[in-house]
């Protein structure tokens, strides 16, 4: 007999079929279902810790290598082509290579691997949006912060920063969705996190668990995505709000709905 989650049940497993969860709120509320794959916080922590050491590595990377180019106009050509084939290149691909040289040197499958992949699918959007944000200042401020003696590295760390905060945060949160929906391939390749779900369940022919752990996932980067949102209404300064934000007679601008980074620096004066 053939249970709802598609197992295979002989005439001596009764009691494992009564026990077995007919839909995913059943799933959900027991315990025991996740015998094999963990539970929900251990697995959230695990995605969550990875995720996030990713991101801060590759803002770590990303922000000062852009800020510093986009500032002194240089390797423009060089640092498309480097941001474009980090988006070509699979994350797939970049794990199951690492994870053959990690446990060749005898590192174990995690987390260098799946940390390795998720930086290398991180850096392009937060590299493309600061470089860009960075480019896109007003060179009318930068030249009024120079002719009062302001260095260049003041410049870039209080002037062209601020200015493209807004467009910078907005590519770390792109990038965040993304590397939480993917950490969850680390668990094909010997991983834990909340993609343990997904591969007990297609393992195991249950609908339920698979659905359990998409969801999970899909709500962990949703939240994470809200975080972030309310962390740059914190970190982006109320003046620099003000001066992203056009007069109503030049259309207003919102700061989270921009379509061209160029549109927050490059507006026309007020």
């Amino acid at each position: 007999m053939v249970t709802p989650t598609g197992r295979v049940m002989g005439a001596s497993s009764w009691a494992v079929l009564a026990a077995d969860p007919t839909n995913l709120v059943e799933w959900l509320g027991d315990s025991s279902q996740r015998a094999g794959s963990g539970a929900i916080p251990q697995q959230l922590w695990i995605t969550m810790w990875h995720s996030l050491a990713a991101i801060s590595f590759a803002v770590a990377l990303a922000v000062p290598l852009a800020l510093v180019l986009a500032h002194y106009r240089k390797a423009e050509l060089a640092s498309t082509w480097v941001v474009n084939v980090g988006r070509v290149i699979p994350t797939v691909s970049i794990i199951g290579v690492v994870v053959l040289v990690s446990l060749r040197n005898g590192y174990g499958f995690e987390p260098w691997p799946v940390l390795i992949a998720l930086v290398a699918m991180a850096l392009p959007p937060i590299f493309a949006n600061t470089y860009t944000a960075v480019r896109g200042v007003d060179a009318n401020v930068v030249e009024a912060a120079r002719a009062i003696g302001t260095g260049e590295h003041s410049i870039m760390g209080r002037v062209e920063l601020p200015l493209a905060l807004p467009v910078v945060l907005a590519g770390v949160r792109v990038a965040a969705v993304q590397v939480v929906a993917t950490e969850v391939i680390g668990a094909f390749f010997g991983g834990e996190g909340l993609g343990a779900y997904i591969r007990q369940g297609i393992g195991n022919r249950d609908i339920f668990e698979v659905q359990a752990g998409a969801l999970i996932i899909t709500g962990a980067a949703m939240t994470l995505d809200l975080a972030l949102w309310l962390l740059s209404k914190v970190l982006v300064p109320t003046g620099v709000r003000r001066v992203v934000r056009p007069s109503t007679r030049a259309g207003p601008v919102p700061v989270d709905d921009v379509a061209d980074p160029f549109a927050l620096a490059a507006r026309p004066p007020a």
